[in-house]
């Protein structure tokens, strides 16, 4: 049992993968990742997923750490939690802070805020199970992104989200209980 539980653990891990940043010059960009991860974060806080979608390089894949587990996402689904954060709070804003900018990567602090207008229904796997509108506001702790950029494409989204932040601390500010 112990060599099964051990070639599990090491499978996992290899699958977690891990990213070695570029310089600026062998990460191609034509502009600072800063301005095309705003671009991004613009585009999905307006509905615009065509363009959010169209910053994100085909191979690109999103580490999640603290949901309340590791999950990995592609980009087939990349888009999937703003997609339903539209739906559930139309005037959603992340309200990014820079923390710091080095070569090809950029890393954001994310306050989320937004009143909750519409059905709330994320992807299962974050937890909060569906939540007719509230009318209530949100103004969420940081989470915080390390993205990667090259050749004018986000190519690896790094997320942490700290203990009691994210889904914990929406589902509080909401009033939801945990079925």
């Amino acid at each position: 049992m112990k060599i099964f539980f051990a070639l599990l653990c090491t499978v996992l891990l290899m699958s977690c993968g891990t990213y070695t940043p570029k310089t600026s010059s062998d990460a191609r960009n034509t502009r600072s990742p800063r301005e095309i991860v705003q671009e991004h974060l613009r585009a999905a806080e307006a509905g615009d997923f065509d363009k959010a979608n169209s910053l994100l390089a085909e191979d690109y894949t999103m580490k999640m750490k603290g949901m309340p587990f590791f999950i990995s996402i592609k980009k087939p689904n990349a888009l999937d939690m703003h997609k339903a954060r539209k739906i559930a709070f139309p005037d959603f804003r992340f309200n990014e802070k820079i923390e710091w900018e080095k070569d090809n990567q950029v890393k954001i602090a994310v306050y989320l805020t937004g009143t909750h207008l519409g059905v709330l229904d994320y992807p299962s796997a974050v937890g909060v199970p569906r939540t007719e509108p509230t009318g209530k506001k949100i103004d969420l702790p940081a989470e915080y992104f390390v993205y990667s950029v090259e050749n004018d494409k986000i190519v690896r989204t790094d997320g942490e989200i700290p203990e009691g932040h994210g889904p914990v601390a929406l589902m509080k500010q909401l009033g939801i209980e945990k079925k």
